[in-house]
């Protein structure tokens, strides 16, 4: 029998074991954690998706209630399965905790912007610089992500995920997913006609869904990114430049403009007077133009390659020759001058320079310049011209979301918005910003144009300005840029181009400006600048097609008369 003593501190002992087992909690389950995670995300980070299908139905109804749930719990499970091998232990509570803050960040801005998340927007997120991002945070932005991402994922933390062996993570992988497709044939079964409608008719919505939207577009983004390494493929070997005995030299200053968009050019019909500075410009405006994508990442690229915007890709661009490559081996001096974030690699292999933004009192503020720097450095590099030359000027233009910090303040058009929480302005302060600095860049080109003209004695000169891509200004519940381009509305896709010539390039060109302007008002696209600079420096190689050459089809045009063409031989 054993001693009374020891059989009392056999006791205690058992007694404090079971104590310090119940009070010490090992974390939720890696199971209970992904369906956790993934139904805070589904609820909290997927206002837009579940707005666009709610709007999509005509009003709620039982049938409509009854899908969406539906869709929740597939997705639910199906999102879970996703996450559940990777969610054990602590590595595993890091990695949930990654997703919820993603996921709150992106959310953030697919909410309040109406954007598209895709593999087009990553790569301008990788391409972006510092300036941006600063414009792009603000206090409600933080505080969203605070509450949407950082507070759940702290919450995560704090209660922690049990580790898990390999083989349970298997088991309920493998079950998430079963009950998940077991889930969606039900919901198929009751609800297809209700959802494969919604689904065809809204393909936003596929880039709305968080976090497979921005998965999806990280992962297209690294695999079109892997193809990219291919050795360069020389563009137009054959191609020849026609010099002639002219005692003046050539030049072609082109101005690639930053988020303007066509409809609110007074010269096209804008009701509002936003370019009264070229009103006497002697320009003509192109009225028909359309971009090749929807943010710089992909218009710059396609605007100055041969591929056209049917067979261009940004992975086969990176490893592709442009018109200004086969400028320069033809003998035109080529400079691209950056007013903005960078050249996007169509500058990498001819001389090119990004302006300081150190704080000068006129232009630059220390972190950015107004595009009045840009008609000085084109000034300075006119004064060192020596032969034919192609100047490129890179705008900051009408890049948003902080509008009010791209002219001079006050601007012709008031009141304004003066904030980067441009969904939170009224539409008409938005507008008015946004037109100020369309006002804005009007005058640069006026100023670039008095500048060129200023030379027209010692060169036949010419500017050319094209704008990149278009803007939403909360149209639909849409701003800024960058959707899809088979979504995106035409305010990101029509863009406006304007071209001055000297008497000396008309007779030169054999192009009289009645001619430019007969065909003004016919559809373009970026497509037609290719052949357009090759033309312009008469070089000729199979790359050139004359049916996409400005000057070559406003001399075939019918409107183009033989008097007009006779009198600049």
């Amino acid at each position: 029998m054993p001693h009374p003593q020891a059989h009392a501190r056999s006791l205690n002992e058992y007694g404090r074991t079971a104590s310090q087992k119940s009070l010490h909690f090992e974390g939720i389950s890696p199971l209970l954690g992904c369906l956790a995670t993934v139904a805070w995300i589904l609820a909290f980070d997927n206002f837009a998706f579940w707005k666009t299908i709610a709007s999509a139905q005509g009003g709620m109804s039982w049938e409509a209630g009854g899908a969406m749930a539906g869709l929740a719990l597939v997705l639910l499970f199906m999102f879970s399965a996703v996450l559940r091998p990777l969610a054990g232990g602590r590595l595993g509570c890091l990695m949930l905790g990654a997703v919820l803050l993603a996921s709150a960040s992106i959310s953030h801005y697919v909410d309040a912007w109406g954007l598209l998340f895709d593999k087009g927007l990553v790569r301008n997120m990788v391409e972006t610089d510092a300036r941006e991002v600063r414009e792009l945070l603000s206090w409600p932005a933080l505080i969203d992500l605070f509450w949407r991402g950082l507070f759940p994922a702290a919450l995560l933390h704090f209660v922690g995920v049990r580790r898990s062996t390999a083989s349970r993570a298997i088991r309920q992988t493998i079950m998430l997913t079963s009950v998940g497709l077991a889930t969606a044939a039900a919901v198929a079964m009751i609800f297809y006609g209700t959802l494969a409608s919604t689904f065809r008719n809204h393909r936003e919505l596929r880039f709305q869904l968080v976090p497979s939207n921005f998965i999806n577009a990280t992962y297209g983004y690294l695999k079109a990114d892997r193809t990219s390494t291919a050795p360069l493929i020389p563009v137009a070997l054959d191609a020849t430049r026609k010099v002639g005995a002219n005692a003046k030299p050539l030049v072609l200053v082109f101005i690639v403009g930053e988020t303007a968009r066509a409809a609110n050019f007074s010269l096209g019909g804008y009701a509002r007077d936003t370019n009264v500075a070229l009103a006497d410009s002697n320009a003509v405006y192109f009225s028909g133009v359309v971009a090749c994508g929807t943010d710089t990442a992909t218009s710059l690229p396609c605007m100055f390659s041969d591929l056209g915007v049917a067979g261009f890709t940004n992975a086969k661009a990176q490893s592709r020759e442009n018109a200004l490559d086969v400028l320069q081996r033809t003998g035109v001096s080529v400079e691209w001058i950056d007013n903005n974030s960078g050249c996007k690699g169509v500058c990498s292999r001819v001389p090119n320079r990004q302006l300081p933004t150190i704080d000068d009192g006129i232009f630059c503020d220390g972190t950015a310049c107004l595009d009045g720097v840009l008609v000085d450095a084109l000034r300075a590099s006119l004064a060192e011209v020596k032969g034919d030359s192609a100047i490129v000027l890179h705008q900051m233009g009408s890049h948003g979301p902080s509008y009010f910090k791209r002219y001079p303040a006050p601007g012709p058009f008031q009141p304004t918005c003066d904030t980067n929480r441009i969904q939170a302005c009224d539409v008409s302060t938005l507008v008015n910003t946004y037109d100020n600095s369309i006002d804005y860049t009007s005058q640069t080109i006026a100023q670039a144009i008095s500048v060129a003209n200023a030379q027209a004695a010692n060169m036949d000169v010419a500017v050319i300005y094209l704008s990149d891509h278009g803007e939403s200004l909360g149209e639909r519940n849409i701003y800024l840029h960058g959707l899809p381009t088979l979504l995106a509305p035409k305010e990101q896709t029509r863009v406006p181009m304007i071209v001055w010539m000297s008497e000396g390039v008309q007779r030169r060109l054999r192009t009289p400006k009645s001619c430019l302007t007969s065909i003004s008002g016919q559809p373009l696209s970026h497509d037609n600048v290719f052949s357009t600079l090759l033309g312009f420096f008469s070089i000729n190689t199979k790359a050139y097609q004359p049916s996409l050459d400005v000057w070559s089809v406003a001399r075939s045009s019918s409107n183009c008369t033989d008097t007009e063409r006779l009198t600049l031989k």
